[in-house]
């Protein structure tokens, strides 16, 4: 098998020429590397991006998709910079990508392709796991290829793994999620600004008792998971999940251990039965532990069109997917349909200028890599040897430490002359994380006392 620059028909070699953009995107942090390879016996176009390595191997996903591009893979590998930072992982950032539709193509010969291809930077620089498009059992060809367990994570258990398939990442988002309310919650009531006021009418505390509604946009393995543990949770209430294939909803709560239940054997939303969503059968089916009379046929639900998760009223949104789905188009939605918090499950969900949007408006976004880091903590409980209990315990412990930490210090931002209405979890995120690459960077180069003292005064990034 040779490289893409020595073999590659000019077909192929079109298909990487959005790669110059990623130049484009080089700055003080990386990317260290970016690998595009190509294999002409199997037809496998794959990408690596190396961001920064400075806090230990590259630690990321493998994308495999027909949507995949250089630029992509680089914009997450650093997301995975910044999460494993925040997170306090000994893991840089890095992202691999498989560019075709895994269930077109011989999806194992092209992840042993790809593993041949990176072999040399695994795991010394770049430990994969899953991500959309992989499963465990493309992680157990991945490490099977390399000839080393410690090359990915994400692995079944017969070979030590945590698979991400028992919902690690979903429930760190739930554990953000909860955290964020309960920070709201002990927020003092005199002298809060505006933003502040409308955000704590959220809390736990807040009068009136009512449940906080939950609409997810996404229900693969991260929503599902994700609804499943919000379900758990007082006084919360997910009222609305849609796929690439439907939305659907009921105002009064969607029961969804019996929804996951309906959907074993399915791939698609759309696929349920279709019919009235009665509140009797969501509401009290759904409170009450015995429910064997309604067990034996499935449930109708209420089935709507899929951008239709836009249009409905909601406390909290959260989007589970792919990319880019908060924009400039679907932001204005969710700001008038009520959403106060967006917690975001899925890697890189908003547009920057929704973003903005959103910010200066007064919603509270959990970002990205705060949220979901669920699924790499997991990632480094295994790559330890250590247990499913301990991956949860640790998810836990950290979300919840890093979410207090970041919205405390974006509350107490909050009312300053420069930004007198605008909480930026992200802001404060993006500095913290940034300061421990920043200070392993200086320790990489030998500049040890610069590191000390950088810390010490927790200057501002300067490279």
């Amino acid at each position: 098998m040779k490289s893409n620059s020595s073999s590659a028909t000019q077909g192929e070699r079109s298909l990487f020429s959005s790669s110059s953009s990623t130049w484009e995107e080089m700055d003080e942090w990386g990317p260290e590397k970016v690998l595009q390879v190509y294999d002409p016996d199997t037809g496998m176009k794959g990408i690596l991006v190396i961001d920064n390595t400075s806090t230990g191997p590259g630690k990321g996903g493998i994308r495999f998709a027909e949507s995949v591009s250089p630029l992509e893979v680089f914009k997450l590998a650093r997301t995975m910079t910044w999460k494993c930072a925040a997170a306090g992982l000994p893991f840089g950032g890095a992202k691999g990508g498989i560019v075709a539709n895994p269930n077109a193509v011989d999806r194992v010969s092209w992840m042993r392709s790809f593993a041949k291809m990176i072999k040399p930077y695994c795991p010394s620089q770049y430990i994969a796991a899953t991500d959309v498009g992989t499963t465990e059992l493309e992680m157990a060809v991945f490490a099977h290829e390399i000839g080393d367990m410690r090359a990915c994570t994400g692995k079944p258990l017969e070979l030590g793994g945590i698979p991400h398939e028992l919902g690690t990442t979903g429930y760190g988002v739930s554990v953000a999620l909860e955290a964020s309310l309960e920070v709201l919650d002990r927020l003092p009531s005199s002298n809060l600004t505006r933003v502040q006021s409308t955000l704590k009418e959220l809390s736990y505390g807040s009068e009136g008792g009512r449940e906080r509604t939950v609409t997810i946009q996404g229900f693969g393995n991260v929503g599902s998971f994700t609804a499943k543990f919000l379900d758990d949770l007082p006084r919360i209430k997910v009222v609305g999940v849609s796929d690439v294939s439907a939305f659907i909803y009921d105002r009064n709560g969607l029961n969804i251990p019996r929804l996951m239940t309906d959907m074993k054997g399915k791939t698609k939303l759309s696929e349920l039965s279709r019919g009235h969503h009665l509140s009797s059968s969501s509401t009290s089916e759904h409170r009450s532990s015995n429910s064997n009379n309604s067990s034996a046929r499935e449930h109708q639900y209420n089935i709507r069109d899929k951008d239709e998760i836009f249009d409905v009223d909601a406390d909290i949104f959260i989007p589970a997917a792919l990319g880019g789905v908060i924009n400039d188009k679907t932001a204005p939605k969710l700001r008038e349909h009520g959403v106060k918090i967006i917690v975001e499950a899925a890697n890189i969900p908003m547009l920057p200028s929704a973003d903005e949007y959103l910010t200066k408006n007064g919603i509270l976004i959990i970002p990205d890599f705060l949220a979901n880091a669920g699924g790499v903590i997991g990632s480094f409980v295994e790559y330890q040897g250590r247990t499913e209990k301990e991956a949860f315990e640790l998810i836990r412990y950290k979300i919840t430490k890093n979410i207090r930490q970041v919205l405390v210090e974006a509350l107490m931002q909050t009312g300053s002359v420069q930004d007198p209405e605008i909480v930026n979890p992200r802001k404060v995120a993006v500095e913290l994380s940034q300061q421990v690459v920043y200070r392993a960077m200086l320790l990489r180069k030998g500049a040890i006392n610069v590191a000390r003292e950088a810390y010490a005064r927790k200057d501002r990034i300067s490279i």
